[in-house]
């Protein structure tokens, strides 16, 4: 069997494996309880408040704790997907053209949020790059080590995450 053959064949099991679990989830009732306005909007207020969380535990607790949080925010993430039935992660050829143009829409915000976020911290890294220098040609920069985990945990979560947030907060089921 050629590399050819082998890569075709690998594809067809994973296509076919994603629309196994696409048809799966999508008539799963096992989650409905999370899959209530209320439940979703719970879920999302819960993962937010654990991506804050994620910083003070790293920096004020120290690196067991922020990984700790982490692992909670992963399920919390997890818990959240499922109430959206995944439809932020999904292929276009297993969604209807509702929860496309749904999901295509949360993409868009989703992209839009995680930029905020972005710049919001890049220029508060520029101001207290002002504020702190002495001369405005050459600064120095100290991280630790949870600093650098804090800011990379948060950033990764908000990419991970927002689309089904913003699917959980739009979609009024």
């Amino acid at each position: 069997m050629s590399l050819k053959d082998r890569w075709t064949a690998s594809q067809e099991r994973n296509s076919a494996a994603v629309a196994a679990n696409a048809e799966k989830l999508m008539a799963d009732t096992r989650y409905d309880r999370l899959r209530t306005r209320r439940a979703r909007l719970l879920l999302v207020g819960a993962y937010f408040g654990l991506l804050v969380l994620i910083p003070v535990a790293y920096l004020g607790f120290g690196q067991l704790a922020g990984l700790l949080v982490v692992m909670f925010t992963a399920g919390a993430w997890g818990l959240l997907r499922v109430s959206v039935r995944t439809i932020a992660d999904l292929p276009d050829d297993y969604l209807d053209e509702r929860q496309l143009a749904l999901r295509n829409a949360s993409y868009v915000d989703s992209y839009r949020y995680l930029g905020t976020a972005v710049a919001l911290a890049a220029t508060v890294g520029l101001i207290a790059f002002v504020v702190k220098g002495t001369d405005h040609d050459t600064w120095e920069l100290t991280l630790s080590w949870e600093m650098a985990m804090a800011a990379f945990w948060v950033f990764i979560g908000l990419a991970l995450a927002l689309p089904s947030m913003v699917l959980a907060i739009r979609d009024r089921i």
